[in-house]
């Protein structure tokens, strides 16, 4: 018998078990090896960002087409205001599982976003440069904050609306400073406090004379009320009326510490960095808005009190800026400010 017939045999005396265990080992039976796709640890995220007039969603981006109402007041009497610039930072962006963990949103790197060190930053902005009372502004606009997240289900969103301390003095002109607060974008510098505006908001009422004219709507008045006055040569005349609100949120207070290395070389004695809370939110179906009629809710975009700065520039003594912080401050705990609507 020839050694082929005498293995031959041999496998036909293996029970049926054996035979298949001896033909899985030579790679004999089924091709399926039974390997499975592999679980994703991450997802994809994008947080959508609107801008909104209580229940209105404002067109933005041509100034021209972005008439605000709802907002403005002269005589007790509703009137509209142009917004002619509307650009906000949101760092250390986080979403909220339903036991309440803030899962950090790991962004993509860009021109709009980046990250900075431990801290992340991006640019929500709503205007593309177009406003003629619009200072600094950018050619595009962006409304999206893109990242990553790990696998899961989240039910809100966390954000710090300013620029961290660690950034927020940064040299703009550095090649290490993020893209989204370096010089390319100039609008957003405070150079007076030698760091970023956090929030440029500016509207621009229209006209008490000229109808459709938005210039010369805000009207310079006395902590009274009245109508301011100037001097000049004995002669004393009203206060010429200005064309723009703005409100610019950023820390104040700031001076040059060379031992806040941390903080770029400077304390501040109010940083205001306002902690946003929407705690439900989700990302897939909504958007963020950000609510102008609930921001300058107390305030009066027609008139600034004369011996302060324009409009609202964070200080906690102009009477202009009093409300927009409890507005703000509300925003910490929910508030309406910051709120999520439908995509």
């Amino acid at each position: 018998m020839t050694s082929f017939h005498r293995s031959a045999l041999t496998l036909l005396k293996l029970s049926p078990l054996a035979l298949a265990a001896l033909l899985g080992a030579c790679g004999g039976g089924s091709d399926d090896t039974g390997s499975s796709t592999p679980t994703a640890t991450t997802q994809s995220v994008a947080i959508d960002f609107a801008a909104t007039v209580g229940s209105t969603v404002l067109n933005i981006g041509d100034c021209a087409s972005t008439t605000v109402s709802g907002v403005a007041t002269r005589n007790g009497v509703a009137v509209d205001a142009r917004l002619t610039d509307l650009r906000f930072y949101v760092s250390n962006l986080k979403l909220l599982k339903a036991d309440g963990t803030a899962v950090a949103v790991t962004l993509d790197e860009s021109n709009w976003q980046a990250k900075a060190g431990s801290d992340t930053i991006a640019l929500i902005d709503f205007e593309n440069g177009t406003c003629t009372n619009n200072s600094g502004g950018t050619g595009g606009t962006n409304t999206r904050i893109t990242g990553s997240v790990p696998a899961g289900s989240y039910v809100g969103a966390i954000f710090t609306l300013g620029v961290p301390s660690s950034w927020n003095h940064s040299n703009p002109a550095l090649a290490t400073t993020p893209k989204p607060i370096d010089s390319s974008v100039p609008g957003m510098a405070w150079s007076w406090q030698a760091g970023r505006k956090f929030t440029k908001i500016e509207l621009s009422p229209v006209s008490a004379t000229t109808p459709d004219a938005y210039t010369g709507g805000v009207q310079i008045i006395n902590a009274d009320g009245t109508q301011a006055t100037t001097t000049t040569a004995g002669v004393t005349t009203a206060t010429a009326n200005a064309s723009v609100f703005p409100y610019h949120l950023g820390s104040t207070g700031c001076v040059a510490d060379a031992a806040a290395t941390g903080t770029g070389g400077y304390t501040c004695t109010s940083p205001n960095q306002v902690d946003v809370r929407v705690a439900a939110f989700n990302p897939a179906s909504q958007r963020l808005t950000v609510d102008l009629q609930a921001l300058f809710a107390g305030n009066n975009v027609t008139q600034n009190t004369t011996g302060t700065a324009g409009g609202c520039m964070s200080s906690a003594s102009d009477p202009q800026c009093t409300a927009m912080f409890t507005m703000l401050d509300g925003a910490k705990s929910g508030g309406t400010v910051f709120r999520a609507i439908a995509k």
